[in-house]
């Protein structure tokens, strides 16, 4: 072949000859690019890198304070108003108790009305007095104490109820105490609501009371409606177990019963519930005392240990003073 033939196949073959250059041109780019950060790679030391961080999303919400209206509490010492079950109630009234831990580190003044058997979500919509009916310390029933002067409540469990002196005291605090004065509302329930297989929320009646998010929701907004000052801080349960019945402890993570979630689709929804109104929430869920932190601060399947409490006053800390940086 002379030289003038090969010139004539190269020009009819322009196209094809340019492709093939270019395709073997960026492919030696990649091989000389991968040859150097591999070696570059190899060279980096992961030792202190702690993996762990990697596993999870902590689901943390901190929102600062927005009310504009006019003053509402002249008060010097913040009040701090706490619901819910047995990470308030244990150890209620001494210095282990978590509201108070709380009250120590915020320097404020402490109203702790959880009850350590409560459950957040309430089992039916009216309540069953004379059977000492647990529903009526649920959530929504005591919100509704204080915002729409619900005091009939403890005039019919104190004359016709089955309940405790205890039951009692608490709801007369509880009717008693001014809440024009109260700064932050603190809600924590632990696993109970999953455990006693109540139901998540409904899509058709988004305010349910007898759903797990629906009791919440409705509980928020009576707040956000008749004391608009008050800052609501949720924390999430923390990390619990379940009991089985030869005593052993099952993994909440894995179990879902009714096909209702595992424990962590209730503090996915509470934290939806909060985000959606504006409410600050501490995931101790993921963030406090997970899966890894449970034997160490855990009492039982879902009791927390002083120990524990410290850490979950700390994480609380956290979003009050979000709080306070915002408040004039």
């Amino acid at each position: 072949m002379n030289f003038s033939k090969l010139i004539s196949i190269l020009r009819k073959n322009i196209i094809h000859v340019a492709f093939f250059l270019l395709f073997f041109l960026i492919l030696g780019i990649i091989v000389v690019r991968l040859h150097v950060w591999n070696n570059s790679a190899s060279s980096v030391d992961l030792s202190d890198v702690d993996s762990s961080a990697f596993d999870r999303e902590v689901l943390d919400y901190f929102t600062p304070y927005t009310y504009d209206g006019d003053p509402v509490n002249d008060q010097d010492e913040t009040v701090i108003a706490f619901f819910g079950n047995s990470p308030f109630a244990d150890d209620a009234g001494t210095d282990d108790c978590l509201a108070e831990i709380i009250g120590d580190l915020a320097d404020a003044t402490v109203y702790n009305f959880a009850v350590a058997d409560s459950t957040l979500a309430c089992e039916d919509t009216e309540i069953d007095y004379e059977n000492g009916d647990r529903d009526l310390f649920g959530l929504y029933w005591l919100t509704t104490i204080y915002t729409v002067d619900n005091d009939v409540l403890l005039d019919y469990a104190r004359d016709y109820g089955d309940y405790s002196v205890e039951d009692i005291a608490t709801l007369s605090m509880l009717c008693n105490l001014d809440f024009t004065e109260v700064d932050v509302i603190a809600i924590m329930y632990d696993l109970s609501d999953y455990l006693a297989v109540r139901k998540m929320y409904s899509y058709e009646e988004t305010t349910d009371i007898t759903r797990f998010a629906g009791a919440l929701k409705a509980s928020i907004e009576l707040i956000q409606t008749y004391y608009p000052h008050i800052q609501i801080i949720v924390m999430s349960p923390t990390y619990g177990y379940v009991v089985a019945e030869d005593g052993s402890y099952q993994d909440s993570a894995q179990i879902s019963f009714d096909d209702e979630g595992t424990l962590g689709s209730y503090v996915q929804y509470e934290a939806d519930i909060c985000y959606s109104m504006f409410v600050s929430f501490v995931d101790n869920y993921y963030g406090t005392i997970s899966v890894e932190e449970a034997d160490e601060y855990l009492l039982d399947n879902k009791h927390i240990s002083v120990e524990g409490r410290r850490l979950l006053a700390e994480r609380f800390m956290e979003a009050y003073e979000y709080y306070l940086k915002y408040r004039t």
